[in-house]
């Protein structure tokens, strides 16, 4: 059996995001705080999750909203697409584990 010496430094992992809502709204959204799509605001439509050929993981599915755009970055390239679709991973992950989410399957082959 092997012990800790010591106690290890938490890692704070800062996100490259933050909640965004003004009052009169009754979502949420999500404003990018680092990279070159800082200050970019947006939110997330319809999310689903398909299977992938090798049936041994899932794909993410999702619409999203461009609310502010004050750099006018390119959005609409891949890595943007990508890098959302990382976040909103990361959303569903955080979810699944704290409990706040429940995901069920139905089974579309019958």
């Amino acid at each position: 059996m092997s012990t800790q010496k010591e106690n290890s430094p938490t890692e704070s992992k800062t996100k490259p995001y933050t909640f965004a809502q003004r009052q009169e709204d009754d979502y949420t959204c999500i404003k990018l705080t680092e990279g070159k799509y800082a200050e970019v605001i947006y939110k997330y439509g319809n999310v689903g999750f398909k299977e992938v050929e090798d049936k041994q993981k899932l794909s993410v599915i999702f619409d999203y909203n461009i609310l502010k755009n004050p750099k006018d970055v390119d959005i609409d390239e891949q890595e943007f697409i990508d890098h959302i679709g990382d976040i909103l991973i990361d959303l569903v992950e955080e979810q699944l584990a704290t409990g706040k989410l429940d995901l069920k399957f139905e089974d579309t082959n019958e």
